[in-house]
């Protein structure tokens, strides 16, 4: 025979699961809260000590993006502080290129687009030509029609070339030069760079995997976490 419950056995029915819920409650959202991790650093160029709470600690300095000048696809000039105070997506290409530069191209198109939105309007995207002796504003400004690209956070630019390989190894540390072995052929990484507000370099992507676009995605979003927690160093 069924014995019906009485409203004080429903009383403490339901007070043995509030129970034994607020624990499991109290270790999920703690979990959630001890998960969030910060974005290593790239490069340390020098360690410093430094005083907190009247004891000294280290303190680890980290290589930031130089000073630079370069000119965008409306002729305009362009140096640092285009990327001061934005976190920013970086890459090297060249228009005439064949091979992996139209896949990086659509997969900055892609992340853009993963990224768009309000809450992403403080990150800027920076391709840089390793020819820009042919990649003049002209040339870019017609890529950039041939690509159908967007362009409202996305600067395409061109320099001297001397300088924009200087600041491909010294500043990005990456591969860009002439090849010299094929005449009219350019040498320089198919890596995506993400640089944070104060340009420390945050991490390095395969620019033609979506796989590693999507996690570029997912780093940004938690790059912008990182910075409004204040976790940053």
């Amino acid at each position: 025979m069924d014995i019906e419950k009485t409203p004080k056995t429903k009383q403490r029915l339901f007070l043995f699961f509030l129970l034994l819920a607020i624990p499991c409650l109290i270790l999920f959202f703690g979990k959630m809260e001890h998960s969030f991790k910060t974005l290593p650093y790239f490069y340390p160029v020098d360690v410093v000590q430094k005083e907190v709470a009247g004891k000294m600690q280290s303190d680890t300095i980290w290589h930031s993006i130089p000073e630079f000048q370069l000119i965008d696809q409306n002729g305009d000039s362009l140096d640092r502080g285009y990327i001061e105070g934005h976190i920013t997506v970086v890459d090297f290409f060249f228009t005439s290129c064949r091979t992996i530069c139209p896949k990086m191209t659509r997969q900055m198109k892609t992340l853009i687009w993963l990224l768009e939105g309000e809450y992403f309007k403080e990150v800027r995207y920076l391709s840089i030509s390793v020819d820009p002796e042919y990649d003049t504003p002209e040339i870019l400004s017609e890529y950039i029609t041939n690509m159908e690209l967007k362009t409202d956070q996305w600067a395409l630019t061109t320099g001297v070339k001397e300088e924009i390989y200087d600041l491909g190894v010294h500043g990005f540390f990456l591969t860009t030069q002439e090849d010299l072995a094929l005449a009219g052929n350019f040498l320089h990484s198919e890596k995506f760079v993400l640089v944070d507000k104060d340009g420390h370099i945050r991490g390095y992507f395969d620019g033609t995997s979506p796989d590693e676009i999507r996690d570029l995605s997912e780093d940004v979003k938690m790059l912008i976490g990182e910075e409004r927690k204040g976790l940053k160093k």
